[in-house]
């Protein structure tokens, strides 16, 4: 009985999966025509079964999941989404957690249960612990991809910086200086300040358009920049000073960062001294000794 509920667990979920994606495979333009539509009428008889039955049951689950959540984890994971470049909505990361507990323990379940032919204590341990793999691998990715992509934008702000500086200058405006960064830099950084000209060639304020990609980036230095210019604007200071110093201060972090980093180097490198070095320095010094003494004594 419990072969025949860990199988057909693993069908629904593995069902469901290819529904669901084959949900997200659509032409961009029925997708954009299906938003812009009514909603009565998104979904008719002629749509496709996964259409009309998985995704709408797939996607109410999701929203009955996220509803249950505290809302700090879901804020959490929103932010997170913005900063590692938004690969996806938090509704479809969502799926994929929610998915990911179902598939997994159901699929180790089905594994289990064919092997032993039965689920014992440690086999409900095992599938305890797998489920609890599925539930925190998608928040582990998430995770990383946000750090390297913070990394990777930290690393170019103090050249970014210095451009923009060199810009204001020599006599360009903010939003000039900016657009040289966004044609001369590459990277997610460049990417973000295209954005930022972006929303403001479309009408946005200037402010709002800088707040907003503070927040999204997410990391202190930028938004330390982006504070310093909107009260230079307001104060009427010269920006170009303001700059310089923000420039200055980023290279004085980034310098005491790497010194921080070469000072640690030693603390990290005792454990595979010790763990690879000190044993085979061992067999090379003690090991003829110990030839030695086994054939002294054998004889």
């Amino acid at each position: 009985m419990l072969a025949v509920v860990a199988a057909a667990a693993a069908f629904i979920a593995v069902t469901t999966v290819f529904a669901w994606a084959s949900g997200l495979v659509r032409n961009p333009v029925e997708a954009r025509l299906d938003r812009l539509s009514p909603r009565q009428t998104r979904r008719t008889l002629d749509a496709p079964f996964s259409d009309r039955v998985f995704v709408p049951v797939l996607d109410g689950m999701v929203r009955a999941f996220i509803s249950i959540l505290p809302h700090r984890l879901v804020a959490r994971v929103d932010r997170q989404l913005l900063a590692a470049g938004s690969p996806m909505s938090p509704l479809a990361f969502f799926t994929i957690v929610l998915l990911g507990s179902i598939c997994f323990p159901a699929a180790a379940a089905f594994l289990l249960a064919n092997a032993r032919g039965e689920l014992d204590l440690v086999s409900l341990l095992i599938v305890g612990w797998i489920g609890a793999a599925g539930v925190m691998l998608p928040f582990l990715w998430l995770a990383r991809r946000a750090r390297i992509r913070r990394q990777d934008i930290w690393k170019r702000l103090a050249d970014a910086f210095d451009m923009v500086t060199v810009c204001v200058e020599a006599g360009l405006g903010l939003d000039a200086a900016l657009r040289q960064v966004a044609g001369k830099a590459k990277g997610p950084l460049a990417e973000e300040v295209a954005l930022t000209l972006r929303e403001v060639a479309m009408g946005r304020p200037r402010r709002e358009a800088l707040e907003a990609l503070a927040h999204r980036v997410d990391i202190p230095e930028m938004t330390t920049f982006v504070n310093a210019v909107i009260q230079a604007e307001q104060l009427g200071t010269s920006l170009g000073r303001v700059l310089r110093s923000q420039s200055y201060g980023l290279r004085t972090q980034r310098r005491q960062r790497a010194e921080e980093i070469a000072n640690q180097a030693p603390v990290k490198m005792v454990f595979p001294l010790v763990v690879f070095m000190m044993p085979t320095f061992f067999i090379v010094t003690l090991g003829p000794i110990g030839i030695h003494v086994i054939n002294f004594v054998s004889e």
